[in-house]
């Protein structure tokens, strides 16, 4: 028998109804908050390069002991957050290198505004307006910024009695005074894509930086045109069809690499290159010789036109998605402060080599870099355009014109708009993935993604075994149909360099401790996220209570490794890690880097021979 409830019962009821739906309601933001398998609040932070794994992410992971950072090695592309954008899977943070506005317009929805906050508050304007789109959104801040400009011999120029350039008829007058004496004056690494838009920014920049010139790039980055505008970019052209006429740029020059010039540089054949003020800080001198180098700025038509060009170590920027709940959104924000703040960049700056964007970071510069000092206080930092379209249409028209094959600067200036204004192609489908698997690390099974991909390339080498940090896998693994272009998103492809070895069974047990016991440098372990993955053994570990960890024993399926067994193993890493391990703390000679990268050996196994994905592996166990 149903009884029947008086009104009076029904309004109680209602009531308690209300206040149990406001509770569970007030608690959705902290239940949908990401929480790792420790119970700690999860943060996704995508690394554009391996060397933020040296010093960036252990000083993120000191400063917020509560946050379980899951650390990824990014494309260095912004096609690469677009793509995990449309499988819904956007970092909490991201970083990279390879950076327009323009390319990433498209993700303004879904990256959060970061105009009124603090931290763009401490850009000094002329920087923060590279960043402000048409409508004053700022979704991207730079770091501390690489300088990129004209490496001089200066005791090579006092040799031959040749005055340092102070604009550019000096700087050609100075390149024609070499040729005289047989040695190069300025010549640039030519074959690479960066180097042919750097150079032809960098001598333009007089023209870039005019008004019309900074109008022209926010309508540019902000979508409104894609079309050079022909008042600021025709003397860009101009000026660079001068230095090819007076400095006797070959043809053979579209060819040459950066490695080339160093090396004249070195030799004394060279007085002048592009180059960072990491390779300046590198130069070890002409042999017998105290050569001093200094890094000159880019010259223009009188002194005041120079400028040195730069870019950021890389942008960084933030998901919308999470922000909505008000102690997610405190958190992002703080861990970003942390990332823009002065000890943040000295964790990227230690080689003294770079320069500040920001009012309340000062970074500590090497005596070379001195000659910087004034164009920091005027603000003369000029930061380089750099869309894809950008650095492929600059190789595109730069080895147009130093071939013959575009006569005059209106010819430059219009084969870059047609090229600037064509068609993407449509990229076919060149695999079907039919599993996805999930990157986030768990103590029983590892990092799934990472298995799976490590697996596949060991199978494809017939190798042994594979060591390697987790992170190199650059996300999870969807299952479905892929590009060229997209399966190289799921591993890291500027670095990862592989050495394929010959270990005994105990020299394997050496590299795996030996690995674990960095406290600093290439191949450091921060956290789970980037602990290493094993093919072909499995690796039982505990947890120091420092953050850091120590092995225990290693199985090769399941039983005992054979210390007196000897293996092939394919490390990867950066080299300075395998080689400061591998050849300098264990004395390893039977090796090899004459091998692919992951991405290539990926394609060709999955795409040229039609290989499947392997299934991963439990292959690590933490007590």
């Amino acid at each position: 028998m149903i009884k029947k409830l008086n009104g009076k019962t029904c309004g109680y009821i209602a009531a308690v109804a209300v206040l149990l739906l406001s509770f569970l309601l007030t608690g959705c933001g902290s239940d949908d908050t990401p929480k790792a398998e420790n119970g700690k609040e999860k943060v996704t932070i995508a690394l554009w390069g391996n060397d933020l794994l040296e010093n960036y992410a252990p000083y993120l992971c000191r400063q917020f002991p509560d946050v379980e950072f899951e650390f990824v090695l990014a494309t260095n592309s912004i096609d690469y957050y677009r793509y995990l954008n449309e499988h819904g899977d956007l970092p909490d943070i991201m970083t990279v290198r390879r950076f327009s506005m323009r390319d990433a317009m498209t993700m303004k929805d879904v990256l959060y505004d970061l105009s009124n906050t603090d931290l763009a508050d401490t850009y000094y304007g002329t920087y923060l307006d590279n960043y402000t789109y048409s409508d004053g959104t700022v979704n991207w801040l730079p770091v501390c910024a690489e300088v990129d400009n004209i490496i001089v011999n200066k005791t090579l120029f006092e040799e031959n009695d040749i005055p340092l350039p102070t604009d550019y008829d000096s700087f050609i007058a100075a390149c024609q005074a070499f040729e005289a004496k047989g040695i190069m004056g300025f010549y640039p690494d030519y074959g690479q894509d960066y180097c042919c838009m750097e150079v032809l920014q960098g001598f333009g920049a007089e023209y870039l930086y005019t008004m019309e010139g900074r109008e022209w790039r926010q309508q540019y980055e902000s979508g409104h045109t894609d079309q050079l505008d022909e008042k600021v970019w025709l003397p860009v052209f101009a000026r660079f069809f001068d230095l090819k006429e007076k400095t006797g740029i070959q043809p053979e020059a579209a060819t040459e690499m950066n490695f080339v010039q160093k090396n004249r540089f070195t030799a004394g054949k060279l007085a002048m290159y592009r180059g960072t003020g990491n390779d300046l800080i590198t130069f070890t001198g002409r042999a017998g010789k105290n050569d001093e180098v200094v890094l000159m700025p880019y010259f223009g038509t009188e002194k005041k036109d120079d400028w040195y060009l730069t870019y950021p170590a890389f942008q960084v920027a933030a998901a919308k998605k999470g922000m909505e709940n008000p102690e997610r959104k405190k958190l992002i924000l703080n861990i970003m402060q942390a990332m823009l703040s002065q000890e943040g960049q000295n964790n990227i700056s230690h080689g003294k080599n770079m320069v500040s964007y920001t009012k309340d970071v000062k970074l500590e510069l090497l005596p070379e870099l001195d000659n910087l000092r004034p164009y920091i206080a005027e603000n003369k930092m000029y930061i380089r355009l750099a869309s894809t379209d950008m650095f492929k249409v600059s190789k595109s028209v730069v080895h147009g014109i130093i071939k013959g094959e575009l006569k005059t600067p209106q010819e430059a200036l219009e084969a870059f708009n047609e090229q600037m204004n064509a068609d993407p192609a449509q990229e076919p489908v060149v695999v079907h993935i039919d599993k996805g698997y999930s990157h986030e690390f768990t103590s029983r099974h590892g990092n799934q993604a990472a298995s799976a991909i490590y697996n596949t390339i060991r199978k494809k080498l017939a190798v042994d075994m594979v060591f390697v940090q987790s992170c190199y896998v650059s996300g999870d693994i969807y299952a479905g149909d892929y590009t060229e272009r997209q399966l190289s998103y799921l591993t890291h492809t500027d670095a990862a360099w592989p050495m394929l070895a010959r270990l005994t069974g105990d020299q394997v047990y050496e590299m795996v401790e030996k690995t674990f016991a960095l406290k600093s440098g290439y191949g450091v372990i921060s956290n789970d996220s980037t602990l290493y993955v094993s093919s072909g053994f499995e690796m039982d570990i505990a947890r120091n209570g420092d953050g850091s960890y120590k092995l225990n024993r290693l199985t090769r399926n399941g039983k005992e490794l054979d210390r007196n067994g000897v293996y092939t193993i394919i490390l990867m890493g950066d080299r300075n890690w395998t080689n400061q391990l591998m050849i300098t703390k264990m004395g390893i000679t039977d090796f090899s880097y004459d091998i692919d990268k992951c991405n290539v050996q990926l394609y060709d196994y999955l795409v040229k021979e039609g290989g499947k994905l392997e299934e991963p592996t439990d292959y690590i166990t933490i007590n």
